[in-house]
């Protein structure tokens, strides 16, 4: 009889392949958004001269024309122009499927930054921003926090100058203090030593917020707590940060001087607390330190003079049309190159241990810098993206 001819042996299943990291799947690793822009050009400048073609990378804005000049003028152009208004949700839609993160410089943002922010929440785009606009990051939180924990997008904003230096010395502080055997963190002051000058940029979005600009924000009210405290499980946290900012100036050693951005610093480190638990109840103190309590009291009434005249409609109009930088303008590139901010962290345990740390940034912080921070943390999420918890 002839022999039975043997079984075939099943064929192997194959394996799974591995799911790649979200910045390897997308054809660039970074977009610029308001690339043209004052703050923008110099994030431009920055990846073209710091990574070149090392990384990929694209700019994006409204304006063809400009964008492709922009790219002409830098040492290496971006693999990719892209064409996206921030009020077009189908444009914004496709602009984030191309990139692993956004990085956008396009303020005033509560007036033209939601949509974006919506955007990357629902495609898992990674997302950074350098807003200075808390009351809409709040709003941004209770919107979208939910999907970019399910699209796996890490949004991060407060990526410049606000709040960078303060966030991370905070950081640094109370993870010294945190690993004294469980120790919390219960108190932040901060000594900060600047000199920097503001853009049109800037000066538009502080008007936003000072006179008028938009306010309808519902889902932060509606969620029934702070939304900086919110959880991943949606819940309000127990870690609290409390508000002791230098009011007007101090007495202390050195004498420090109301700081018009220490409420913003305070508010990153308040997100940060809640979500890292440095300490249930950590004040934070933060002020401009000077010499004497002169330097300090010519400070204040300094502030106090201008507050004054943009009280008022008419010195308002008159200061910011013949004072004031205009959007797309910012401080020359001889300032940039003098400026520079210390920032002196001192912090205090619940059992009574005592931490000093200090940062310092030798150029420009408000801008040049800025972009500096706003590039790599774009690039941490995208290059590095397993590191990051979400």
């Amino acid at each position: 009889k002839p022999k039975p001819k043997p079984k075939p042996k099943p064929k192997p299943k194959p394996k799974p392949k591995p799911k790649p990291e979200k910045g390897k799947m997308a054809p660039l690793q970074i977009v610029l958004y308001g690339a043209t822009g004052f703050t923008g050009s110099l994030a431009a400048k920055y990846i073209a001269e710091t990574y070149g073609d090392s990384i990929r990378w694209g700019i994006a804005g409204r304006n063809q024309a400009k964008l492709e000049k922009l790219a002409a003028s830098l040492k290496v152009a971006p693999a990719e122009i892209l064409i996206a208004d921030s009020g077009d949700d189908d444009a914004l839609a496709v602009m984030c499927a191309r990139t692993a993160a956004v990085a956008t410089t396009a303020g005033p943002f509560a007036r033209y930054g939601s949509k974006l922010v919506a955007a990357c929440a629902a495609s898992g785009t990674h997302y950074c921003d350098i807003t200075g606009e808390v009351d809409w990051l709040r709003e941004m939180v209770a919107l979208h926090d939910d999907a970019a924990r399910a699209s796996g997008a890490n949004i991060v904003s407060l990526c410049g100058h606000d709040s960078v230096p303060w966030d991370i010395t905070t950081h640094m502080l109370a993870k010294k203090i945190n690993g004294n055997g469980g120790e919390e963190l219960v108190r932040v002051d901060m000594y900060d030593k600047m000199l920097s000058a503001p853009s049109g940029g800037t000066i538009e979005t502080a008007w936003d917020i000072m006179f008028g600009g938009v306010r309808d924000f519902t889902a932060s009210r509606a969620l029934g707590f702070d939304p900086l405290l919110k959880q991943p499980s949606g819940e309000k946290g127990q870690m609290n940060t409390v508000n002791r900012n230098v009011k007007v100036m101090d007495f202390g050693s050195p004498s420090r001087a109301f700081f018009v951005m220490s409420g913003v610093n305070l508010s990153a480190v308040k997100r940060s607390n809640a979500i890292n638990g440095y300490g249930r109840r950590v004040e934070y103190c933060e002020g401009v330190a000077n010499k004497t309590i002169l330097h300090s009291a010519a400070q204040v009434l300094g502030l106090a003079i201008f507050g004054l005249l943009v009280a008022f409609p008419p010195t308002r109009w008159i200061v910011k049309r013949f004072f004031l930088p205009k959007p797309g303008e910012g401080p020359s590139e001889e300032f940039m190159d003098r400026g520079f901010l210390e920032v002196v962290g001192k912090a205090v345990g619940s059992r009574g241990s005592k931490v000093e740390a200090c940062i310092r940034f030798p150029v420009d912080p408000g801008y040049k810098d800025t972009a500096r921070m706003l590039v790599e943390s774009a690039l941490a999420l995208s290059v590095d993206s397993a590191k990051v918890r979400p």
